[in-house]
């Protein structure tokens, strides 16, 4: 959450020509309620799954090469995990400095019930959150330290790194 998934994603394929896709965005146009609401009213679980099915439509609906921006939890999940991997989807984590996160999100110290971000209450809990995926975001074929960096910069070099020839 924060770390600049949709921002670096939408430059990227900007950059190569190809389609972008914010999961998040799929998955509240798919169920028309905002994602805060759906996670609250249905819960992580029935959350969880409807973001599954999200994600293999989005894979099997794609025909052009695709960025895709996959919401903080969704990497993590073992089916996705598994469902990427059967895809030979690539994938990238944009390690940013989690007090930026913070800032980005607007997450304070005390829980604000008006957080967009359902699982980002307050500070203490974000920090316990992103420390316990951490190890799962590690796993990406490509890390990306986005510290001080520009999101066209950031952009640039996933390309560079995963080899992409820019249009």
């Amino acid at each position: 959450m924060g770390s600049g998934k949709t921002a670096t994603g939408s430059a990227l394929a900007e950059l190569m020509g190809w389609v972008f896709v914010d999961l998040d965005a799929e998955i509240e146009r798919e169920q028309q309620v905002p994602i805060r609401r759906l996670f609250w009213e249905r819960g992580e679980t029935a959350f969880r799954a409807i973001e599954h099915e999200t994600l293999r439509n989005c894979l099997v609906r794609s025909s052009r090469p695709t960025v895709l921006a996959l919401g903080g939890g969704a990497s993590i999940q073992p089916n996705n995990v598994e469902l990427l991997r059967a895809s030979m989807v690539r994938t990238v984590f944009l390690e940013t400095p989690v007090e930026e996160m913070l800032v980005r999100c607007g997450v304070d110290d005390e829980p604000d019930p008006e957080n967009p971000r359902p699982l980002a209450a307050d500070a203490p809990a974000f920090r316990k959150l992103y420390k316990q995926r951490l190890p799962s975001y590690r796993v990406a074929h490509l890390t990306i330290d986005t510290s001080g960096k520009a999101v066209d910069e950031i952009a640039r070099e996933i390309a560079k790194r995963l080899k992409l020839i820019a249009r």
